[in-house]
């Protein structure tokens, strides 16, 4: 409450251990649930936001959904839950979600919010366009845009079935970028 008071952006991530259906048990909201605290702290269920219904299990159990992700002064661009368990063998699935990042970085709590916004440039314009064709060919030499187009394809094919390997090969692509850029 005090967060949300000081006008914070908050993400809540719990093992409630109580289902959707728990909250309702005689058809009524159950006080003190899980979803009862959402609804009283004016929390957003991304899943039921964004996908329009809770996953049908947040651990390797079938219909067993208990882990929740609940956002205030934060609106997820995306949500989906992993298929698979991975670096750590738990019962938990992985729960992941896309932040809007303008949104993330204008909230109170962010220091980035108290900067003014600062032009980056260089008075070189031959060090600049160097620099860009750089990027640039060390991007198509790389495939990055092939290697990431294949990838965005597969999840937009079936958003729920990609997996830790497509995670990993995003995170390589996303190392290899941030390596030519630092480079350049």
């Amino acid at each position: 409450m005090e967060l949300q008071n000081k006008n914070h952006a908050v993400v809540l991530m719990l093992d409630a251990n109580q289902s959707l259906s728990d909250c309702y048990p005689s058809g009524n909201l159950k006080p003190y649930s899980i979803e009862w605290l959402r609804l009283q702290r004016g929390m957003m269920d991304p899943f039921i936001n964004l996908v329009g219904h809770r996953p049908n299990s947040t651990t390797k159990t079938p219909n067993r959904d208990i882990y929740y992700v609940y956002t205030y002064g934060i609106h997820p661009c995306a949500m989906s839950t992993l298929t698979i368990h991975l670096p750590s063998h738990s019962d938990h699935l992985g729960i992941i979600f896309d932040l809007d990042i303008e949104t993330f970085f204008s909230s109170s709590c962010s220091e980035m919010a108290k900067n003014p916004p600062q032009l980056l440039m260089s008075g070189n314009k031959q060090s600049t366009d160097e620099y860009i064709k750089y990027v640039n060919d060390q991007i198509q030499m790389n495939k990055l845009t092939d290697r990431l187009q294949t990838i965005c394809d597969k999840i937009l094919n079936n958003p729920t079935n990609w997996d830790t390997h497509d995670a990993l090969l995003i995170n390589k692509i996303d190392s290899q970028l941030t390596e030519i850029m630092l480079m350049g």
